[in-house]
């Protein structure tokens, strides 16, 4: 699967599954999204990096949204690598 395909799923799942997420976890709650699936979730946005990085994932590559909170439909947001 491309980039493009990858980012096409995870943004279809996140509309699909946008009200149970709001049900299952706290608002605000941040919820990385790859491969279709939510495959991590941290009160922050820094402690969900860390847990994508220790998934063998790059943070830049899984969709990030907030339980319960309205996201645009797109989106860019630029992150820097942590040392």
């Amino acid at each position: 699967m491309n980039v493009l395909q990858e980012r096409a799923l995870n943004q279809g799942t996140y509309r699909r599954i946008k009200g149970a997420l709001a049900q299952t976890y706290p608002h605000g709650r941040f919820l990385g999204i790859s491969g279709g699936q939510v495959v991590a979730d941290a009160d922050s946005l820094d402690q969900l990096c860390v847990l994508l990085r220790s998934q063998g994932r790059d943070p830049t590559q899984v969709l990030t949204v907030q339980a319960g909170v309205d996201h645009p439909e797109t989106v860019v947001i630029f992150l820097t690598p942590h040392s």
